[in-house]
């Protein structure tokens, strides 16, 4: 019978273990500035002022249509050759996730604001209520209602995204595991290890993964019983 790794697996446990909570701090962070960037550009989205909008709309696109990768070497080569210093891959990961999850989410609020019927603006002015107090009482607690089953939703491909950040050196998950199998493989080139790390990978995944797609699908549930009145 091939060597599986077990062994070297369970060796480096810990080291996998700090890259799972790497893993989950990158994609914690970005997620949490999300929703307060997310919040603020979907409110900015819908203002008439083009001067404003049109920026917006072309990064909400760039960020759209571009793939996340080619926005971590953009910035990770394009800090260290503007200002001459060492990139940091942990902060340009977060970065660049809190955008990318910043503009999903903005379109998001964007779009239910926009779809929103007249008469709640023309109300909420009627009774004296400024654009603040308009946004705060009225519009944000039915933006959080529609909105989160597709916010958490963000949350399972920021996670799964966060993977990406093992190419510009962040020793996240992917990237330690990696470094096991490299190790492995040089003490044992007969080894099977990469199968069974790849196997470990799927389940951590599963594990963090499989809760949210739940958490997502009953909480539209439940924006759609209390939309509906029932």
């Amino acid at each position: 019978m091939q060597n599986l790794g077990f062994d070297a697996i369970a060796k480096a446990f810990p080291r996998l273990l700090d890259g799972l909570m790497l893993t989950i701090q990158i994609a914690g962070i970005s997620f949490l500035l999300s929703i307060v960037f997310g919040f603020i550009i979907g409110a900015l989205m819908t203002l008439k002022y083009k001067w404003l909008t049109f920026p917006l709309r072309v990064l909400l696109d760039a960020f759209r249509l571009i793939h996340p990768v080619i926005w971590l070497f953009i910035l990770f080569y394009g800090i260290a050759f503007l200002f001459h210093a060492q990139t940091d891959g942990y902060i340009v990961s977060i970065i660049v996730f809190t955008l990318w999850g910043s503009f999903e989410i903005g379109d998001l609020v964007r779009s239910f604001i926009t779809s929103l019927p007249r008469h709640q603006f023309e109300t909420s002015m009627a009774i004296g209520l400024t654009r603040r107090q308009m946004y705060a009482h009225v519009l944000l607690p039915q933006i959080i209602i529609r909105t989160t089953p597709s916010i958490v939703s963000l949350a399972t491909r920021l996670i799964k995204t966060t993977s990406l950040v093992s190419l510009i050196g962040v020793q996240e998950m992917l990237k330690v595991s990696q470094n096991i199998i490299q190790v492995s493989y040089y003490n044992n080139p007969a080894s099977m290890i990469s199968f069974t790390m790849y196997l470990v990978l799927l389940v951590f995944y599963f594990i963090i993964c499989f809760p949210l797609s739940i958490l997502s699908r009953l909480m539209e549930k439940k924006a759609a019983s209390l939309t509906s009145g029932t």
